[in-house]
């Protein structure tokens, strides 16, 4: 249930914006929770109470003013949402000078509440989506379970296929995630889920893959256009809803090798790096340092060994890829086989070389 008392207060500040007179707004017991006033403020308004109890307009003349508590001349009316009174809405002053303001300010109030509440729900729907995706990729709950809380929040579990996650760079409030979601073109029951401080996951329909990128891409230029930055896209494979767990899981790491390469990046297309990525952190690090750590400070060298490792052409035209003298290359050339122990004619000690430089750069 909304907050009636929050929104009554911005409700009278909108209002007195509209109009120069004192407005107040009461709950359903006549006590005012809201007033330009703020003198008034939890105080008794005897007329609000009767225009409440009897679901009706009241002019607060002289002799009103005089006999109820809390009342100053004016109008009094319920304020009605959905057939249903929830409070009421006063505006102080003579009542047939105010009287013109009435009909428009309760029309401005009403559209006003029915506005925030859609607006709450809508909120209330991305924040439930949320937190059932959040236990859908961390719990293991049965597939029953998943069928009646998908059901609960109107989620068709037929549908969605495929993860999508984006790094933001930033938080995202509930606003940021319904733009997207008018913006984007990729499917209509798209769902978009805020993912810890600074990440963005798509729930994605079954579409092809080539109108899933096209249609990324679109949406990938509106994004970075507000954020000022490249934002790494990371796209999981296509996988039944129970095992959007696993989607998930690949579009993570499709996502840090688009943070290196600068490109929307399909778990499906990675090879190499698909093995690089599922390393644990503690072992390629062991492996690195068993390999080409002693060159890591050596820029030059680091340099002059990767080109050397990728090209592997005459010792001339990798010495011109370099811009350096042959005779430079190859005194780099001999100073890492001895730092390093490796032969750099070897096919054995190249792959090992080139697997490590690859997990050094992460590209």
């Amino acid at each position: 249930m909304f907050d009636f008392g929050t929104l009554s207060s911005q409700m009278v500040q909108e209002l007195s914006s509209l109009i120069d007179k004192n407005v107040i707004v009461t709950d359903k017991n006549g006590f005012i929770i809201a007033s330009t006033d703020s003198s008034r403020l939890n105080t008794y308004h005897e007329g609000a109470a009767n225009s409440m109890k009897n679901q009706q307009e009241i002019h607060m003349n002289k002799e009103m003013c005089e006999r109820l508590r809390g009342v100053r001349p004016g109008i009094v009316m319920p304020i009605i949402v959905s057939g249903t009174p929830i409070g009421v809405l006063g505006i102080t002053g003579k009542p047939a000078e105010v009287d013109k303001y009435a009909k428009l300010v309760r029309k401005v109030a009403e559209l006003f509440i029915t506005e925030s509440i859609s607006k709450q729900e809508k909120e209330r729907g991305i924040r439930e989506i949320e937190f059932f995706f959040f236990d859908l990729v961390t719990t293991d709950s049965s597939i029953e379970v998943i069928e009646d809380r998908a059901r609960m929040i109107n989620i068709d579990s037929s549908l969605y296929k495929r993860i999508v996650v984006i790094k933001m760079y930033q938080q995202l409030e509930i606003m940021d995630v319904e733009n997207l979601l008018r913006v984007q073109t990729l499917h209509p029951e798209l769902k978009i889920i805020r993912w810890g401080m600074e990440k963005l996951v798509l729930l994605v329909p079954e579409i092809t893959k080539e109108k899933l990128l096209n249609d990324l891409q679109s949406l990938l230029v509106k994004m970075q256009k507000k954020a000022k930055q490249k934002l790494p896209i990371g796209i999981g494979n296509v996988n039944h809803f129970y095992e959007l767990k696993e989607s998930f899981r690949q579009a993570e790491t499709a996502l840090a090798v688009s943070e290196r390469q600068e490109r929307i990046v399909f778990e499906e297309d990675l090879k190499l790096e698909l093995l690089y990525y599922s390393i644990p952190e503690e072992v390629q690090k062991e492996f690195l340092r068993r390999t080409i750590e002693p060159l890591m400070k050596e820029e030059d060298l680091m340099l002059s060994l990767e080109t050397w490792v990728q090209k592997k052409n005459s010792i001339q035209e990798v010495a011109d890829g370099l811009h350096i003298h042959k005779n430079t290359l190859i005194y780099r050339l001999n100073k890492i086989q001895s730092i390093l122990s490796v032969n750099l004619h070897d096919t054995n000690d190249l792959v090992i070389l080139h697997t490590a430089i690859r997990l050094y750069r992460k590209k």
